[in-house]
């Protein structure tokens, strides 16, 4: 992407415009407007113009780097966290699949190399027809449908986030009598979602994917002039797991 496709991106045009404001500005000697829009423009520059964003969420994904399943011993087994597909009425498979798919298919890989005979897969609530759903019935359908590697395949009702997942994860476990679960979803929001199940008494070994800035990082391109949207993207994500780390400690649920 070029510098001026960077600009017609939100981030690219809001950085412009913000510099556009602070010479304007300058040049009328309204210097508390001047450098107010100079420090936003440098700010917007910071998270999508630099490694900035990329090396904070790094900090989140690099205790998962390169854990092969490989190396994992036999678990009960595999869960696989949501937020990787949402429900679409037109989508022929009835879901699109985000940038975190990696999720489901990071699970029937381990699956795939029986590290577990049992795969649960979650999702959150949907509505269709005026009835309630879970996406974890579309992963499900999707899978059988195409015969992948699942075991025993399972399911968690739906949940609308991780500490409800973690919840019902530790009812199956408990239920079932397992001893220690696989555990994947996106290397950055590993942390937070182990040790949510742990809090519930889930033996956890966790297996990361979605590397979003760790891969960032081992590319040759890191400064831009133009800011980019993906390291805003980065960014919050990067403050949506340390946010949401610090709400759930003060809930009690890690």
């Amino acid at each position: 992407m070029g510098p001026v496709e960077a600009l017609v991106q939100p981030l690219g045009a809001a950085w412009a415009g913000a510099m556009l404001v602070s010479g304007l500005a300058f040049r009328r000697r309204a210097w508390l407007a001047g450098v107010t829009s100079l420090c936003l423009a440098g700010g917007l520059w910071l998270v999508g113009g630099t490694p900035f964003s990329a090396l904070l969420l790094a900090r989140l994904e690099r205790p998962y780097d390169r854990i092969h399943p490989v190396t994992l011993p036999v678990a009960d087994a595999v869960v696989v966290l949501a937020g990787d597909i949402e429900f679409s009425s037109r989508e022929l498979l009835w879901f699109g699949t985000g940038s975190s798919f990696e999720r489901s298919l990071t699970g029937l890989e381990v699956m795939r190399q029986g590290k577990a005979r049992t795969l649960v897969v979650s999702g959150a609530p949907f509505n269709w027809l005026g009835s309630a759903r879970s996406e974890s019935d579309l992963l499900t359908a999707w899978i059988r449908s195409w015969r992948l590697p699942a075991g025993d395949l399972q399911r968690l009702p739906a949940c609308k986030d991780t500490h409800e997942e973690a919840v019902a994860i530790g009812d199956m476990v408990r239920k079932r009598g397992w001893k220690r679960v696989i555990l994947v979803s996106s290397a950055s929001h590993l942390a937070r979602g182990a040790a949510a199940c742990r809090k519930e008494g889930v033996d956890v070994l966790p297996v990361g994917c979605d590397f979003q800035a760790l891969d960032a990082l081992d590319r040759p391109e890191h400064w831009w002039v133009v800011p980019r949207s993906e390291g805003l993207i980065r960014f919050e994500r990067w403050l949506h797991e340390e946010l949401g780390g610090v709400w759930y400690w003060w809930r009690g649920w890690i």
